[in-house]
């Protein structure tokens, strides 16, 4: 598949794309078997930001054209000179090494088949270098530095057709979105999967020799394993964890499947009194799962778990917190899993409106600020997202809602019981009834809490909008209200439940002397 663009053949539900990141699938096992403890100095030790074979970048090909064999004009001690000066600013991710190669060796409009013969070339010469490994190392180390040079390559020459496409590439988003920390065919972080054939067989070509102070193979295979499986780690964090990979990894199998499972079990297990309905859906989803198990190294789509992923989401966050920890500490993928989970942002909308004939200004941004600051000393602030819908209209809200997922919507303006104020395309007060406003709340569900902080917005309300509605049963002033949301998102901040901030508000309330008795929360 490397060679689509050159033969003009295509195969279904499998692009190039999807073969150059199975390419390193498939070169990292391979380095990782010979005990090759680095990647980057096996890569670098090669290609020091430059061309090894005339020192250059970009290289120039006439120099390189004459380099045969162990030539003079392959000074090996000039190319350790580059590698020990240059180390330090070396490529930091996949997309800096791609950058890098490109300087070195720049793809052009044109260049067709350039890569894709190369690599097929220096194929052969690595299986040769495979076969002698026990006896001449550095032909190896030589050979797997030439191919990743070369997959860099296909790398640069597809960016260039993405770009006369107006499109960007990115080799690392797509490289971590198909190899998230544990493989994608049999869903376990060790493959299961059936072996692979063999590679061919081709021809030595002449290395560097192996310095002592070179440290390129495992020697402590404990310290290795922890060294994977925390880049594994990182690398699913990069991606947003397992619930942004939900429509790409196998939770039709293996540790995947397991761990899902489980976790629908555990979380259904503790919220049967409080929410029996969505326990009993848990459980469905559980028995689901877990009939739908694949055998490793199947070919079948994906199995659907992005709704179930987004309710486990909205249950988790209102868990007790001793029940969170416990299943936190749980060992492998289920720990990670649950983890993602309670990492992941809270998004609030704050909506404001002050329009021109209410009679009376009020100082929204005093609130505004108030909650910017109580993020930001929070302990957990960087996981909360607020966005700001200043002079709101009822299109505007309408329209944020359909493009972003929220967990809290603000509203903060003039109010009673029956409407909200919001503006017209003049700014002129418009009267928008509260309960089409909820009508609209009710076809989001991603909205867990709405705040309703205007005088007698909850005055007489019976059913709650969200699974959380927050108001007032008679008039409140600025001050007061603005107390309560800062005690209120001290506490989402400090990752607490949505109780627990309606609690903490209230008590901002009362230590700063106002009365809090008419503030309520109701449940759905």
């Amino acid at each position: 598949m490397l060679t689509t663009y050159d033969r003009k053949k295509k195969q279904e539900n499998f692009d190039f794309v999807d073969a150059l990141c199975k390419s390193l699938g498939w070169y990292f096992p391979l380095l990782a078997k010979l005990k090759i403890r680095s990647v980057e100095a096996l890569v670098f030790r090669k290609f020091p930001g430059v061309c090894p074979y005339c020192r250059k970048a970009p290289h120039e090909d006439l120099i390189c054209k004459q380099v045969k064999g162990t030539a003079a004009t392959v000074n090996h001690d000039d190319v350790i000179v580059h590698f020990d000066r240059a180390w330090p600013d070396r490529p930091k991710d996949l997309d800096g090494w791609q950058l890098m190669f490109n300087k070195i060796y720049p793809r052009q409009v044109g260049d067709g088949g350039r890569s894709s013969l190369g690599l097929l070339e220096e194929l052969g010469e690595l299986a040769e270098a495979i076969r002698v490994f026990d006896v001449h190392p550095r032909y190896f180390l030589g050979e797997a530095a030439d191919i990743f040079s070369y997959i860099m390559g296909l790398a640069n020459e597809h960016s260039i057709r993405e770009a006369q496409e107006g499109r960007s590439f990115s080799f690392g988003t797509e490289y971590v979105a198909r190899y998230p920390g544990l493989c994608t065919q049999c869903g376990s972080r060790v493959c299961t999967c059936p072996a692979i054939p063999q590679a061919t067989v081709g021809r030595l070509a002449k290395e560097l020799t192996i310095r002592k102070e070179e440290t390129l193979f495992v020697t402590n295979t404990d310290q290795f394993t922890s060294e994977g499986e925390a880049a594994a780690h990182l690398a699913l964090e990069s991606v947003g964890g397992y619930l942004g990979l939900s429509n790409k990894l196998p939770f039709d199998r293996g540790g995947a499947n397991h761990a899902l499972v489980m976790i629908c079990l555990k979380i259904a297990a503790a919220i049967e009194q409080a929410k029996p309905e969505v326990a009993g859906n848990l459980r469905a989803e559980a028995l689901r799962i877990q009939s739908s198990e694949k055998p490793a190294g199947v070919r079948a789509p994906p199995l659907d778990v992005k709704e179930l992923l987004n309710e486990i989401q909205l249950v988790w966050k209102e868990l007790d917190e001793q029940f969170r920890n416990d299943i936190k500490s749980s060992p492998g993928i289920v720990g990670d899993l649950v983890g993602a989970l309670d990492a992941s942002t809270v998004r609030v909308l704050f909506v404001s409106c002050d329009p021109e004939g209410t009679g009376v200004r009020l100082n929204l941004d005093a609130e505004q600020r108030a909650i910017k600051e109580a993020l930001k000393l929070s302990p957990h602030g960087g996981k909360i997202t607020l966005e700001l819908l200043p002079s709101a209209t009822t299109d505007d809200l309408r329209r944020s809602l359909l493009e972003n997922r929220y967990d809290i919507v603000h509203f903060s303006g003039h109010a009673n019981r029956k409407v909200l104020v919001f503006a017209d395309s003049a700014n002129n007060a418009v009267e928008v009834p509260i309960s089409a406003i909820a009508e609209l709340i009710k076809r989001h569900p991603s909205i867990r809490c709405v705040i309703l902080n205007g005088c007698e917005t909850v005055k007489g309300m019976n059913a709650s909008i969200a699974d959380w509605t927050i108001g007032m049963d008679k008039k409140i002033s600025e001050p007061a209200a603005l107390q309560f949301s800062k005690g209120f998102y001290d506490a989402v901040g400090a990752g607490k439940t949505i109780q627990d901030a309606f609690d903490e508000g209230v008590s901002a309330m009362t230590l700063a002397s106002h009365k809090a008795d008419y503030v309520r929360i109701l449940t759905s």
